[in-house]
């Protein structure tokens, strides 16, 4: 078993409608939670708010802010030739959960809440040619009642790109094991490979194999076909993940799309876990 399972949610719609297949391809914010080697390719800062609608009530929450370190000086340089910063913070929580006594009764004895939650600090450069390097370093807690615990981890990734390729890896969720009450359980710790081919302009198929170290091999697949009409982009997403698959009905596919004017965008994924139902993903990107 692992603490925080909450880790393992999408941290956004585009990357949750392309089968979370998004470590080699990590180019806008969202690199901060996927491949914070990413960040290092950004020139300008850019943000992302995500909501997420799940079965059973729960609702998980994501922001990020990436910002060059030149963005706020004067400089011939490039904004990101010092490297990017990004802060975010993710949160999962629910509700109203009946409380049952010792005793078997049709009516719970009253109700009571839990929250997870993850707040990070991530940062990537350019280490030479089209090769970078990021780390993130981040603070989980879980709260379950009356029982709360804590613990700091870290993720880590390299990130090339040469033309139409690019190629990622790393890991997530390296830490301490998080305690509620006297157990203490590890964190899920998830070391991934992955590639990108930019098979036309526009066109973009991405996969990642990831070994995790509370479940077997998991490998995810995505697309994304994009157009531009002046300043309007439209963009249309599908992915495959195999964490998703092992459901009782229909589950493992996912799709979604965006559309953006400017400087601000907005992109939607549905991601169905079979009889369990489904996943509603909607994020705000903006660009400064």
């Amino acid at each position: 078993t692992s603490a925080a399972a909450f880790l393992k949610i999408p941290a956004g719609a585009r990357p949750a409608a392309m089968g979370d297949a998004f470590g080699a391809l990590s180019d806008d914010a969202h690199a901060a939670q996927y491949n914070p080697a990413g960040l290092a390719f950004l020139e300008q800062a850019q943000g992302a708010a995500t909501h997420d609608s799940h079965f059973q009530g729960l609702a998980h929450d994501f922001g990020v802010l990436a910002v060059p370190i030149l963005s706020l000086r004067d400089t011939r340089l490039k904004r990101n030739a010092w490297g990017v910063a990004a802060f975010s913070v993710r949160t999962l929580g629910a509700a109203d959960i009946e409380r049952r006594g010792l005793v078997e009764t049709d009516a719970p004895v009253g109700t009571f809440g839990a929250r997870d939650s993850c707040y990070a600090l991530s940062y990537g450069r350019l280490v030479a040619g089209g090769l970078a390097a990021g780390a993130t370093l981040k603070l989980v807690e879980q709260t379950l009642d009356s029982a709360s615990g804590r613990t700091v981890a870290s993720d880590a990734g390299l990130l090339w790109r040469a033309g139409p390729l690019s190629a990622g890896a790393g890991w997530r969720h390296w830490g301490g094991g998080l305690k509620l009450g006297s157990t203490a359980d590890p964190l899920p710790l998830t070391f991934y490979g992955a590639g990108v081919l930019r098979a036309a302009p526009g066109l973009v198929a991405a996969v990642e194999l990831r070994a995790p170290r509370d479940d077997a091999p998991r490998f995810s697949a995505g697309v994304e076909l994009s157009r531009a009409f002046g300043a309007l982009e439209a963009a249309a997403r599908a992915g495959w993940n195999t964490s998703n698959a092992d459901v009782e009905g229909f589950g493992g596919a996912s799709l979604g799309g965006g559309a953006g004017y400017g400087r601000f965008a907005v992109d939607f994924a549905w991601v169905p876990f079979g009889d369990l139902g489904a996943a509603y993903h909607t994020t705000i990107r903006l660009r400064f």
